[in-house]
């Protein structure tokens, strides 16, 4: 029986490790990072369409014809041309959006994760796990760790995956979202190539974390951004340290910011955190928890 749509979550991640390795011949750079999805998700429901275009609506806008060059509209161009699907096949993608735009939260590629997964059930494609991987990594760096989520250590441009164990109990964790973004364009632009990389072992992340080392996660945690995000927006280095006044164990910068993440003791300490923070007049403020 073929199905007519799919509802998915779409989860945000945070980078509890980002190092830059270089910059590549192709213009990317090679990075490692250690990735881990959040409960703070996108609602995305991908359905066949009657039309014969494809669609996209948000509760922002009417529906949005397949023009405009998003990452869900990249994610259905890169499905059509890398599989035998039917030209005539189009779809609609309906997308309820809480994950902030421009924090470094994934949430962009996530929704592309959602639109090849589902769009592999509702057109029953067959697609390997390798072959979504392989599809995602063409349409962005980020695309291929939320095929699965979870955690990973990410390594290449980001595609290169090496699934990791999650903690035994999920962590809490506090978001910050100051009401500007920072271009992860810019930001490649502004990392110094004499920055001196840092060394993380997978065989060390998943030991401590299948026996629940939370210090070894703040002694671990790291973003190479931070030094020059931070020069040119220094109030994400005082939200970073606010974060941790208020009572986190440590905070971070996730991916190119400009979103400030702190890991929290409990649940309870997590929504002292958003209390003590309330004033702060951010544009997204909440606890979550890893899954």
């Amino acid at each position: 029986m073929k199905l007519d749509r799919k509802n998915y979550t779409s989860p945000a991640k945070i980078n509890f490790f980002l190092d830059i390795l270089g910059k590549r011949g192709d213009g990317y750079h090679n990075i490692v990072t250690w990735m881990q999805s959040i409960d703070l998700c996108d609602k995305i429901i991908i359905s066949r369409s009657p039309l014969d275009y494809s669609t996209l609506r948000t509760q922002e806008s009417d529906d949005m014809p397949f023009g405009k060059r998003n990452l869900c509209i990249k994610a259905y161009d890169a499905v059509r041309d890398g599989t035998e699907m039917d030209p005539s096949d189009t779809i609609e993608i309906t997308l309820d959006k809480k994950i902030p735009l421009g924090s470094g939260l994934g949430g962009g590629s996530s929704n592309a994760a959602s639109v090849i997964n589902g769009m592999n059930e509702v057109f029953e494609l067959g697609l390997s796990y390798e072959k979504k991987l392989d599809i995602a990594a063409k349409v962005g760096s980020d695309v291929p760790f939320f095929i699965s989520g979870g955690a990973a250590l990410a390594r290449g441009r980001g595609e290169i995956l090496e699934p990791m164990p999650p903690f035994p109990a999920p962590l809490w964790i506090v978001i910050a979202k100051p009401d500007f973004s920072v271009s992860t364009g810019d930001a490649y632009k502004w990392i110094k190539n004499d920055a001196t990389s840092k060394e993380i072992k997978s065989s060390e992340i998943i030991s401590k974390t299948l026996s629940g080392d939370t210090q070894f996660l703040v002694d671990t945690m790291y973003n190479a951004f931070e030094q020059v995000v931070f020069e040119k927006h220094p109030y994400l280095a005082a939200l970073k340290n606010k974060l941790k006044e208020a009572g986190c164990i440590k905070a971070q910068m996730t991916g190119s910011g400009s979103g400030i993440f702190g890991v929290c003791e409990d649940e309870q300490t997590a929504g002292k955190v958003v209390e003590n923070l309330a004033a702060e007049q951010l544009q997204f403020l909440a606890a979550c928890k890893t899954f």
